[in-house]
């Protein structure tokens, strides 16, 4: 079947119309409502010499019909077939069979701007950087929210080497598809999707992507239109079991400290991870029910923190926000309503500052009395 797929993709190629500037990979599935759209935008583009590479992800419904059909018309679309494997396998097919020195990814019930396919070139181009990640806005604009907006607006600035800040202080993540990176990066240093993984590989893949690029450029111009559709989508079902999603979250945090490990920078940058940590599993896990708020805490224990020992919250600097909650986990101990509310506030303060605390209670407050 995958011999099939690469055939048929190539097959659809015009070489005579000269080396495409840049890959575009779109994973399809069941995305026949939206997948004209998505092709049309690409179709739109106001730079020409690009390369679609379509993988069908084995999609039951009239997704391989569509794409035959846009195919048919337009010789840079390059179709692959091939049997289900998610998202990220989809993903890989696509970056395996690029062809231009340039690689981006646009998911089928999504669209480019007309410019996108101009601009990504254009920046990576001029900056020689490795990665670009670029902004996006949520489509349509009323179905947006705050936390959406700020992860979806980067500012404009370019990191020469790794610091963690990329990663934990800048909006470079957790979406691939804001992501644009040069091939020969993604062939050198082995960067793929984790094909293990049903939820959460674009973050894994940030946390792979960003330390080993040596330039990495930052923009916020918003390039992408992100659909918000509402339903029985995986986010959707993960969001509905909070305790399943921290424990799948603890799965992939295992999966970028090992990666961290292999790379030889986690000790370097056990403060970083530590913080991480906090942000995407603790935090969360003390607005659960009480026994199910323990076994997150032991499960962050047993399976993350068993990287170092209890004494990395004094040595590598933590703020006490941070350092109370992994003081928490190591413990493992059964904490109040009290204590977990204490918990809630140090770190929020950690995190955002006293005036954001400030403003949050105003705003609680504001609420109750509406």
């Amino acid at each position: 079947m995958a011999d099939l797929g690469l055939w048929l993709g190539l097959r659809s190629r015009n070489w005579g119309l000269g080396v495409a500037r840049i890959s575009v990979v779109v994973p399809v599935y069941n995305s026949e409502a939206y997948l004209p759209e998505c092709l049309d935008s690409l179709e739109r583009q106001t730079l020409s010499d690009i390369e679609i590479i379509c993988v069908n992800d084995g999609s039951p419904d009239g997704s391989a019909r569509i794409l035959t059909d846009y195919a048919g018309h337009d010789p840079r679309i390059c179709v692959i077939e091939k049997e289900n494997g998610g998202l990220s396998s989809a993903r890989n097919a696509g970056m395996r069979a690029a062809s231009a020195p340039l690689v981006s990814f646009l998911d089928s019930d999504d669209r480019y701007l007309p410019q996108t396919c101009e601009r990504i070139v254009q920046v990576l181009e001029e900056s020689g950087a490795d990665v670009l990640t670029f902004g996006g806005s949520a489509w349509p604009e009323s179905e947006s929210y705050p936390w959406l907006e700020e992860v979806l607006s980067p500012r404009d600035v370019t990191y020469e080497g790794f610091t963690p800040d990329i990663l934990l202080h800048e909006a470079s993540k957790p979406f691939a598809w804001r992501m644009a990176l040069r091939s020969s990066f993604v062939r050198d240093r082995g960067i793929s999707f984790d094909e293990s993984l049903r939820y959460g590989e674009d973050q894994v893949f940030a946390f792979a992507v960003y330390p080993r690029s040596s330039i990495t450029r930052l923009i916020p111009d918003k390039l992408y239109d992100y659909r918000i559709v509402h339903g029985d989508s995986l986010l959707n079902r993960m969001l509905e079991q909070p305790k399943d999603m921290l424990m799948t979250h603890i799965d992939m945090e295992r999966r970028i400290l090992d990666d961290w490990k292999s790379m030889g920078i986690l000790e370097r940058y056990a403060a970083s991870q530590l913080e991480w940590i906090c942000e995407l599993i603790l935090f969360d896990a003390l607005r659960l029910p009480d026994a199910e708020c323990e076994d997150i805490y032991r499960r962050t224990r047993d399976v993350l923190l068993v990287e170092w020992d209890s004494g990395i919250t004094q040595t590598c600097g933590l703020a006490s926000g941070y350092r109370r909650l992994i003081d928490a986990a190591y413990k493992g101990q059964k904490m109040s309503k009290v204590q977990r509310t204490s918990l809630m506030t140090s770190y929020y303060v950690a995190h955002n500052g006293w005036k954001a605390l400030g403003r949050r209670i105003v705003h609680g407050a504001r609420k109750t009395h509406a």
